[in-house]
């Protein structure tokens, strides 16, 4: 499945008024998961700035195909992890997601892919972008008292990425879309927290 991002750039911005609102689906590669932001126009039409919230109806997502088949007990590096499906793979009633949607702003360059729920448990892949060979799977089990096992390969350890983006988001108390916003100048994008001087991720002139 190839999941473009969709950003606000500024060339959106330059094309209309000053002091317009500008509401538009955003995401990034990591997943299908997507947000609303709604900016609004600088005065001197130089910048648009505004705030996350979840869409008012999320349609469901286009299944997502795990890599093909391969006995991953046979690669990489195994371990375990402490998180459970419960935390990690939500089913919330909106089917916005804002775990999926915080770990799509902290991480760069990498994409998951979750597969159904079998009778054995449920995997989710992770996989390097931009040619990255990367790669992760975590089996969350049925049995919940099961700890769940890890494998990686690749020049980065994908899971340990993605478990430090959940701490991370833990740490800051679990924040809603709400507390995240974006600024759009001739610079670039800033996504941010709270304020738009707490940057946590920059955007470049092309995203």
């Amino acid at each position: 499945m190839n999941i473009a991002p969709s950003f606000v750039t500024y060339a959106d911005v330059s094309t209309v008024r000053p002091g317009a609102v500008l509401v538009a689906p955003w995401r990034t590669p990591y997943s299908a998961q997507e947000a609303l932001v709604t900016l609004t126009v600088s005065a001197d039409g130089e910048s648009a700035e505004g705030r996350f919230s979840p869409p008012a109806h999320r349609p469901d997502p286009p299944r997502a195909e795990p890599p093909p088949l391969v006995d991953v007990t046979t690669l990489g590096d195994i371990s375990s992890t402490r998180l459970t499906e419960a935390e990690f793979c939500r089913d919330t009633g909106t089917r916005f997601d804002p775990v999926e949607f915080a770990l799509g702003v902290r991480l760069r360059g990498v994409r998951q892919l979750a597969d159904g729920r079998r009778r054995y448990g449920r995997a989710v892949w992770f996989q390097g972008l931009d040619g990255d060979p990367s790669w992760a799977c975590a089996l969350f089990r049925a049995e919940p008292e099961l700890t769940t096992l890890v494998w990686q390969g690749g020049p980065r350890r994908l899971w340990d990425e993605v478990e430090a983006a959940y701490d991370w988001w833990v740490t800051l108390g679990a924040p809603a879309p709400d507390r995240f916003g974006l600024t759009v100048d001739g610079a670039g994008g800033r996504v941010w927290l709270d304020e738009p001087g707490n940057v946590v991720r920059e955007l470049g002139r092309n995203a």
